[in-house]
């Protein structure tokens, strides 16, 4: 995710090169459900871009809307009239909705979760011939447009590419909509294009802020969804590159593969498999990566967690290690926001939707906290609003512990980081029972069991981290 935040007035030219520096930092990962040890399908995101930066994790009620409203978007005037109804979901929104909503993660009622968004960017020759609108879909607004109006995840990708066909797109974006029964991994390339596939199976994925899709059968209507001018686009800038007599996307499409993407992919590949055959200096890396070992959810964690242990690369974690010879851009880097995982399971109703382990602020030293996609409520520490430190929020606790072990010893770093693998065990071992009652239950008992225990668990992981904060202080 790029998270562009449009200031109006930038006047201090120092400023503008930070954000430069930091803007494109998010990556996802989605592992197939023939791969996990457990048989779900497994997807997330690390939400980058500075450090604090509040965020909250709410539900947003089902709600009618009189004829003619219309949500819009504060940050480039976007505007998009809205249906009747208005569908419950959960939403992990930012503070300052002036300068973008960003919902960006959560599920329906209906069990259709939106994941969005890793941020990209088109060539120049095709920005060119087909130009991001400046009044477009952002991502500010996309889960917001998106995720409340649709019952299915192949219905939730029609709506967005009609929403990119009339009112075009602001910005190059991927992401992920899935439900039960399907995972749909979008690259939204340039003003009017972008391609969906209906995700494998048998395949895991590594991406931070590019393209990857290769080549792609764009007849095979069943398993992807494209706009009718992807290959005209490519072929008028000048930039179409076929392989086999199919249009490969991210040569067509993306810019020269940089270094900080680099970085993230190749480390997240080797993090999932240990055995793959890449090499640092590798072209590009295969968006469809394969293995012979299975991968837990402790594993996807541990990867949004990576600071390349055992690569040989320094972690660049601060401005000043930028460009030091031995430094890297690292997936678990400091400008984590939030960092959110999504299971889905088969033996878990749409009711339910699956489970969404969050953690707030980096998660190198904050723990993932389960919640089933049915809840109608959260705990109120993740409810606070203000822009600056709050004793009493998730985001800024966990914000400030992260802050002081990164300027701890390793010993103190390890010992609260067990603390926090022990607790993510302990969560993930009592799952399988949890899960086992709630798939018993009628529609409304689910609902009551899981915002009860959705409120018991963000009331323990936040003590948790306020007893952690205060050995801090002491210290």
């Amino acid at each position: 995710m790029k998270r562009k935040k449009m200031f109006l007035f930038l006047t201090v030219l120092t400023l503008m090169t930070q954000i430069t520096n930091y803007i494109f930092a998010c990556t996802a990962i989605i592992v197939g459900k023939k791969l996990t040890t457990d048989g779900s399908f497994i997807f997330g995101r690390n939400e980058d871009l500075e450090p604090d930066h509040n965020k909250t994790f709410v539900v947003h009620n089902r709600k009618k809307n009189k004829p003619g409203d219309v949500f819009k978007d504060e940050t480039n005037g976007f505007t998009y009239i809205l249906p009747s109804e208005s569908f419950k979901y959960t939403a992990i929104p930012d503070v300052t909705p002036k300068e973008g909503v960003f919902d960006e993660a959560g599920f329906n009622e209906y069990g259709v979760i939106v994941d969005a968004t890793v941020s990209a960017k088109a060539n120049k020759k095709i920005q060119e011939i087909d130009p991001y609108v400046k009044d477009g879909l952002a991502e500010s607004a996309l889960t917001s447009v998106v995720l409340p109006y649709v019952k299915t995840a192949r219905e939730g990708v029609m709506h967005l590419g009609n929403i990119i066909k009339t009112k075009g797109a602001a910005e190059g974006n991927t992401l992920v909509i899935a439900d039960k029964n399907e995972v749909w991994y979008i690259e939204i390339y340039s003003g009017h294009q972008f391609v969906a596939i209906k995700y494998p199976d048998d395949k895991f994925s590594v991406f931070p802020n590019t393209f990857y899709l290769g080549t792609v059968d764009l007849k095979d209507k069943k398993n992807v969804i494209a706009s009718e001018n992807i290959e005209t686009i490519a072929k008028k800038a000048g930039t179409y590159v076929s392989e086999n007599g199919k249009i490969h996307l991210a040569k067509s499409y993306a810019p020269e593969f940089d270094d900080r993407n680099r970085s993230r992919t190749y480390s997240g590949i080797l993090s999932l498999n240990p055995e793959a055959k890449i090499t640092y200096t590798d072209e590009r890396y295969d968006f469809f990566q394969s293995t012979n070992k299975k991968i837990s959810l402790q594993d996807v964690m541990r990867t949004f967690r990576n600071r390349f242990e055992n690569m040989g690369f320094k972690a660049e974690l601060s401005k000043e290690d930028k460009g030091k010879e031995g430094y890297k851009y690292p997936i678990g880097n400091i400008n984590t926001m939030e960092s959110h995982i999504f299971q889905i399971k088969k033996n878990l109703s749409d009711k339910v939707g699956g489970i969404m382990w969050l953690s707030m602020a980096a998660p190198k030293f904050s723990p993932y906290v389960p919640y089933y996609g049915n809840i109608n409520a959260t705990d109120t520490s993740y409810h606070d609003t203000s822009t600056k430190y709050n004793e009493n929020s998730f985001y800024w606790v966990a914000d400030n512990v992260n802050d002081r072990l990164d300027k701890s010893s390793a010993e103190i770093q390890n010992k609260f980081l067990n603390k926090i693998k022990n607790y993510e065990d302990r969560k993930i071992s009592e799952q399988a029972e949890l899960d086992k009652k709630i798939s018993k239950m009628s529609a409304k008992e689910a609902e009551k069991f899981a915002t009860e225990l959705a409120l018991k668990n963000g009331k323990e992981a936040f003590k948790m981290m306020k007893e952690q904060e205060n050995l801090l202080l002491v210290k």
